[in-house]
Formats: structure tokens, C-alpha cells, sequence
């Protein structure tokens, strides 16, 4: 792909700042008529000297533009556009020590999907050891915002708006941070931190605000979530404010060692906080949760899903439905080898917390919790297979079917085990629990 021609002015120099060839690629004169010949150039000739490209204000027209070395662009925060109008990929960033961007807006144009641009992002790295891209703004793809491989460094306090598919996505990173970044009004997904095949993966996903994250591609959650991880180890999401999504704020799959700490949730049409299929080890803690259809899940134990701890959280308003219709309104649900200790509960439709679901049930507490106002307070499994659980310890006030109560799936097998006098499951232990 050719990059668009752009006026660059003939007396483009490099000279020496402390060390730093920077490119004067203006005189002042043509800075006005914001056009640039040869920007593919200005970016060779700064990679040479270890440089930076300094743009002025302006609309600059360009796509297939190429970083392979160590430099900066650095342009004026919100002034230096840089526009594809086939929305292809205008800039790709590949095989670096060190690159820095910064100040600078990218944007598809209005243009249709085409073959050029439906299966890529507006800005795309590839192996970049140091890799910082900050106060910049991606807007407007009919693909991504910016597309990282196998990159370490830290994308901060950017702007993603009006993004197809996924605002941001990053696969088989090395040490990367995504800090401070306002993502909203997406297609497909806000922020993706994958990996080729499960591993240790250590993505610091922290003090983002991303809201309204529809699914136009559709779909049964692969599609409609704010934060996704998926088989990357290790990444902590925290101190996020996650709103308005179709379907999960925060959905981690098969990422193991996962901590989701400290998040602002409200308004998802599914499960707000999600551990599922072949994760092993996460916490889930002193998250902020409300009107939503489901709170948390920590699910699949039939897939290897297993070993957590989910403590501290606020879970209100829980209603059921929504994206899936067939959603339970439940608080927190938890299959394998997990407490659940010290949650509060409030207004959730069907059920404050579930413990198991039909055989999957193993190693399971819930103690410390207060459950306010809801369907049921405690559900458990008693399905053939299912162990023992623990409940103690917990406030149920409010119960509108039973405040603690066994279940064959969504079957009632057992009476009211929190009313006075009830007889005591044959295994477990359900004791010193305050009802009223």
C-alpha cells in the first residue's frame, strides 16, 4: 500500500537538541496549508538519527505510512488529524525498540467498509519492545482504533470513539499498560488483551473509563463487552469505570491468576463481571456493581473453570434478562474451589448468591455476606454429584422465596433452610446465619 502523497517542505532539516535530531518538517508559511509531501520520509530520516517528526495543526491525508525503527511523532493534542479516507490503515509500527506517539488524532473518514480496511485497525504494532502512545485520539473505523502484536510499553490517556469493531486490542503483550483511556460508543468490544495460546501474559488494564460497547456483530458474549480478557495470564483490571455495555463490563476467559479489583460497573445486559471456562486462580474484589442482569459469575467448571475468591463487593439491582433473555438475576455465582466472603447483596431478582450448578459444585463457602431483598438469598446445588458446601456466618434479610434453599438446577429440592427448625442438609455445614 502507497502512501497518499503529502506536501513536506524542502527545507526539512534534522539538527542536534540535547542528543535529539528532531525533523522541522514546516516553515511557517506552509504549515498553514497543512499539507504534507513526503511523510514517510520525515519518518526514515528521524528512525536514522534516532529522532522525532513534529506535526503541526492541521487535517493531513495519509494510509499506509511505516515506523521500523526508534523515533517520535509527537502533533498537537487535538489539532494534528491524521485522516484515511478508504479507512485503511494509515500507520504501522513493527520490529521496534523504542516508539513514541503522542498528540496525534487518527480517523477512517466516512468512507465504507472496504477489503483494505474490514480486517485491521487505524493504527497497527507489531513487536515494539517500548512502545508509548499517549494523548492521541482514534476515531471513526470501520475496523479498530489501534491493534497491537507482541508488544511492552504503555497506551495512555487516549481517546477511542466510534470504532466498529474493537477499540483496542492487544495479543501476546510483554509487559503493556492501558491506563487512562476514555473508550465509548463501540461497535464489538472496548478493550481485548488476548493471547495466542494461554500463558503468562501480566497486562495492567487500570483506570479506564469505557461505556457504551454495543454487539452489532452478535453473538452469545463474544461481542459486547468492555474489557475482555482471554487466555492471557496473570493481567490485573482495576480501579475501571465500566458502563452501558450489551453484554459483560469486565469478561475474562480462560485467563488464569486474573485480578479484577476496585471496578465501577453499571448498566450491562449480561453478566457484569465474568470468570468462565479454563481460568484457574482470580480474585474478584471491591468491586462496585449495579443495575445490571447478572453481578458476577465464576463459572465452567465443566471446562477446567476453577479457584477464587470473591470478596467485598456491592452487587445492587440485579434483574434478570436483558441481552439473553434466559439470564438469572442473580448477585454472585460460583461453581469450583471459591469463598465468598464479606459481599453485599442487595436486590437481586432470582438469587443473592448460588453455590454450584447441578453436579459442577466443589469446595464452595459462602460466609460473611450480607443478602438484602432478594428472590432467594443463598441457593446451592444438592444435584447428584454435587459436594458439600459451607454457608455461615450470613445476614439474609428480606427473602421473597427462601433465604437459604437447595436446588436440582433452578428446581427447589429442599425447604427454607433458614427458617427456625428446619432440618439440616445431610452434608455440609449451614449454620449461624442471622434471618429475618
Amino acid at each position: 500500500m502507497e502512501c497518499a502523497k503529502m506536501k513536506f517542505a524542502r527545507r526539512s532539516v534534522l539538527s542536534g537538541l540535547g542528543g535529539l535530531a528532531v525533523v522541522s518538517a514546516f516553515d511557517s508559511t506552509e504549515a498553514k496549508s497543512n499539507e504534507v509531501k513526503n511523510l514517510q520520509a520525515a519518518l526514515e530520516k528521524a528512525i536514522e538519527a534516532d529522532g522525532e517528526v513534529n506535526l503541526p495543526a492541521g487535517t493531513f491525508t495519509a494510509s499506509g505510512l511505516r515506523i521500523a525503527g526508534t523515533m517520535r511523532l509527537r502533533g498537537i493534542q487535538g489539532k494534528t488529524l491524521i485522516v484515511s479516507p478508504e479507512g485503511a490503515t494509515i500507520l504501522t509500527i513493527a520490529d521496534a525498540d523504542a516508539v513514541t506517539i503522542s498528540g496525534v488524532s487518527f480517523a477512517g473518514g466516512d468512507a465504507p467498509a472496504t477489503d483494505q480496511s474490514a480486517g485491521g485497525a487505524l493504527v497497527v504494532a507489531r513487536n515494539v519492545t517500548g512502545l508509548v502512545i499517549e494523548n492521541c485520539r482514534f476515531n471513526t473505523s470501520q475496523a479498530g482504533g489501534l491493534q497491537l502484536e507482541a508488544c511492552a510499553g504503555r497506551i495512555a490517556n487516549n481517546e477511542f470513539a466510534g470504532i466498529e469493531k474493537t477499540a483496542l486490542f492487544a495479543r501476546d503483550s510483554q509487559g503493556l499498560e492501558i491506563s487512562g483511556n476514555h473508550v465509548h460508543d463501540i461497535g464489538n468490544n472496548g478493550i481485548q488483551v488476548w493471547a495466542s495460546a494461554a500463558a503468562e501474559d501480566g497486562t495492567l488494564v487500570c483506570n479506564n473509563r469505557v461505556e457504551r460497547v454495543a454487539a452489532k456483530a452478535g453473538g452469545d458474549g463474544q461481542n459486547g463487552n468492555g474489557i475482555n480478557v482471554y487466555r492471557a495470564g496473570g493481567v490485573i483490571v482495576s480501579g475501571n469505570r465500566v458502563s452501558d455495555c450489551a453484554f459483560s463490563a469486565i469478561r475474562n476467559n480462560a485467563g488464569s491468576n486474573c485480578q479484577i479489583v476496585n471496578n465501577s460497573i453499571a448498566r450491562t445486559g449480561e453478566v457484569a463481571i465474568y470468570c468462565e471456562f479454563g481460568f484457574q486462580g482470580a480474585v474478584v474484589s471491591g468491586n462496585l456493581i449495579a443495575d445490571v442482569a447478572f453481578g458476577i459469575s465464576i463459572t465452567n467448571f465443566n471446562e477446567g473453570g476453577r479457584l477464587a475468591v470473591c470478596a467485598n463487593n456491592v452487587v445492587r439491582d440485579v434483574k434478570g434478562g436483558g441481552s439473553l433473555d434466559y439470564t438469572s438475576g442473580t448477585g454472585i455465582a460460583a461453581e469450583a474451589d471459591t469463598q465468598v466472603t464479606g459481599n453485599v447483596i442487595e436486590n437481586a431478582r432470582d438469587n443473592g448468591i448460588a453455590l454450584g450448578w447441578g453436579k459442577y459444585c466443589r469446595n464452595l463457602a459462602a460466609s460473611n455476606n450480607i443478602l438484602r431483598n432478594c428472590g432467594r438469598g443463598i441457593a446451592f446445588s444438592v444435584s447428584e454429584g454435587a459436594e458439600a458446601v459451607m454457608i455461615t456466618g450470613n445476614r439474609i434479610a428480606g427473602s421473597r422465596i427462601a433465604a437459604i434453599q437447595g436446588m436440582d438446577h433452578q428446581e427447589p429440592v429442599t425447604e427454607d433452610l433458614g427458617r427456625p427448625g428446619a432440618a439440616p442438609p445431610s452434608r455440609g455445614l449451614i449454620g449461624g446465619n442471622l434471618v429475618s
